[in-house]
């Protein structure tokens, strides 16, 4: 039996109470928090890393589509757009339908070239003469008629009327209904309102605005030459693309006339002798003569105050149907 002695249940009694102040001095709950806040660093950490493999996993799909659609749209074929060309030979008059339904008149000695296809975003047409539209409405789609001057009209859906002959001076646009907005060369943007007509001066690349009678500008679609306050010069020159025919009108007196007239199924010499009662105004028909290489020269018509003359020409009925040739985009 061990010896419990004074001094060694003493000693003993002094290494408990040192076990027992160790003990104490140890912060449990610090010890906790410390424990606690290990736990939920390694939870966050281990949460972090799934979220990153689950955001690779979906990262991939998207990226792989991403670079699939950019090379689809940097390298989509190049479609070999289709256009096709209508003409309206002097002396006639077309009527013809558009892939959009929309329909056009072309007077005599005009040309309109537009895509077989329309695209999505437009409907864009090139004019050479003149030309009556009734275009059909898309709000999604404007319909622009482009000249060589560089003046184009924008429409969304309505009727008017552009004369762009490269040979005149000025262009002209009326319009019947809706609203039409003209853009000259020099990106000025003017908006016309039914019965107004917009005439823009090639030379001088000015423009002036007006009201106008409308019927009087778009009678030639249906067959009809109106004339209202038109000097000679006017006239012969719609009665040349009308008849087709070449007029040239020499005016020794220097007098100025104007006519009020409208013609619908008179012939030109009717037209003519028309014109002669109201002015000391003489013509003639002179048959084309024929040249050295066997080929006719168009020998050209000196009206005048006192002669005149007329190249024979065959005069062409009003054509309302034409095909069209298609050709491939420049």
């Amino acid at each position: 039996m061990e010896n419990l002695n004074p001094e060694s249940l003493l000693q003993k009694a002094q290494a408990l109470g040192d076990d027992i102040k160790e003990i104490e001095s140890i912060d449990v709950e610090h010890a906790y928090r410390r424990m606690r806040q290990k736990i939920k660093s390694s939870r966050r950490k281990m949460i972090y890393n799934q979220c990153m493999r689950y955001a690779a996993f979906l990262t991939l799909p998207l990226l792989l589509a991403s670079l699939t659609l950019g090379y689809l749209y940097f390298h989509k074929p190049v479609v070999d757009e289709k256009y096709a060309e209508v003409t309206a030979a002097m002396g006639s008059v077309i009527r013809y339908e558009l892939p959009d339904h929309s329909v056009v008149w072309l007077n005599a000695g005009s040309t309109l070239r537009y895509p077989t296809v329309f695209r999505k975003d437009n409907r864009n047409v090139d004019l050479k003469g003149e030309a009556y539209f009734e275009v059909q409405a898309d709000r999604e789609r404007p319909f622009y008629v482009n000249t060589s001057n560089g003046l184009s009209v924008y429409v969304y859906g309505t009727k008017f009327n552009v004369a762009a002959y490269e040979e005149d001076d000025c262009i002209e646009t009326v319009l019947e209904k809706g609203k039409v907005n003209v853009i000259t060369p020099n990106r000025e943007t003017m908006v016309l309102s039914p019965g107004e007509q917009l005439i823009y001066e090639k030379q001088s690349q000015k423009w002036t605005k007006h009201k106008v009678d409308v019927y009087e500008k778009v009678a030639w679609k249906d067959g009809k030459l109106i004339f209202r306050n038109a000097s000679l010069e006017e006239i012969f020159k719609r009665l040349s693309r009308h008849f087709n025919v070449e007029i040239l009108f020499n005016n020794r007196s220097g007098k100025e006339y104007r006519y009020r007239a409208t013609f619908r199924s008179e012939t030109l010499p009717q037209i003519l002798d028309y014109l002669a009662k109201s002015a000391a105004l003489k013509w003639k028909v002179e048959d084309a003569a024929q040249q050295a290489d066997a080929t006719f020269k168009s020998t050209s018509l000196a009206s005048s105050w006192r002669s005149g003359t007329i190249p024979t020409r065959r005069f062409s009925q009003t054509n309302w149907n034409s095909t069209p040739k298609v050709i491939s985009k420049p």
